[in-house]
């Protein structure tokens, strides 16, 4: 018998001969397959887009407003002051907090016993960042050849999509929108071994003090340090993820963000990089285990409108 007539057709669920709870060649049977329409999923994309893009973050705001009372007066101030009415008249009109509105950086935690249905995810997180760019009035940012030609996607698509598969029935997207001020000065390295928390310091304070006043500060910083090159990336931009004002859940990191916070205010480059107090609102950091040999760490540089959405489906 050949494997193919071995194995259940795809869309067979339970597969023929089997039933729901009994053990298959496929493994013990789940009680039920959540399957989600893909119609949804564009949806529910197009809606987090939109929402990061024009609904400013009251936790955000606060931070802002926050920032604003420690200032003291001077042109720092005076930016910050009209940061926090750009974030309110955005609010009030529903356009855009930014001009960019950036790469839609879309993250999805999708449980095990779930599945889309209708045709290839990304096709769907995609068809959901073309339909905000249009409904919403989003500027499309995306061009292709990025060597060469580089002609403008029309649509600001496509996404950059992160998927991790998580236990259970669930589907969590959050959307991103990140701009490219504060892409640009982001920066990644392979650190010696055993350079620890020194280590990642150093290079966030080299970070921000090249290229925090063409990131809009103040900032918000994610540090992704373990994995490997490109995996500290990830881990970086997963932990801006976190909601504004939440502490680190593991103490050491939280202790550790709050070190790179205020050594980061101590450069005095300020709002908008006219002086001042407050340089980078929270600092977070998210780790894992690495090969013995290396150290990767990134530092992934988000502005002060810092813009996300997430929600269950």
């Amino acid at each position: 018998m050949s494997f193919r007539n071995r194995v259940p057709h795809r869309n067979s669920w339970p597969p023929p001969g089997t039933s729901q709870g009994k053990t298959s060649i496929l493994g013990p049977m789940p009680d039920r397959i959540r399957f989600i329409d893909g119609s949804a999923v564009t949806e529910t994309v197009a809606s987090l887009y939109s929402r990061a893009c024009t609904e400013p973050d009251p936790a955000v705001e606060a931070l802002l407003a926050g920032a604003l009372k420690l200032e003291p007066p001077g042109s720092g101030r005076d930016a910050l002051e009209i940061e926090l009415e750009n974030f309110r008249a955005a609010g009030r009109s529903g356009l855009p907090i930014c001009q960019d509105t950036g790469t839609a950086v879309v993250f999805i935690e999708m449980g095990h016993l779930t599945a889309v249905s209708g045709g290839p995810l990304e096709d769907f997180v995609n068809r959901g960042v073309a339909m905000a760019a249009e409904n919403a009035c989003l500027r499309s940012s995306q061009v292709f050849d990025p060597l060469c030609s580089r002609v403008n996607t029309g649509d600001n698509t496509p996404a950059v999509i992160h998927l991790r598969q998580v236990p259970g029935t669930g589907f969590r997207i959050s959307v991103m929108a990140k701009g490219a001020g504060c892409e640009n000065v982001s920066r990644s390295a392979m650190l010696p071994p055993l350079s620890g928390e020194e280590g990642l310091l150093s290079l966030a304070e080299s970070c921000v003090r090249s290229g925090a006043s063409r990131a809009c500060p103040p900032l918000f910083l994610g540090i992704g340090a373990g994995g490997t090159l490109e995996y500290s990336g990830i881990l970086a931009k997963r932990a801006l993820l976190r909601k504004a004002g939440d502490p680190n859940p593991v103490e050491y990191l939280s202790t550790l963000e709050q070190r790179v916070t205020d050594r980061l205010n101590k450069l005095g480059i300020g709002p908008q990089g006219f002086g001042g107090r407050c340089t980078v609102l929270e600092t977070r950091i998210l780790t894992a285990p690495c090969h013995m040999a290396s150290l990767p760490v990134t530092v992934c540089v988000e502005c002060h409108a810092h813009r996300t959405a997430s929600c269950e489906i």
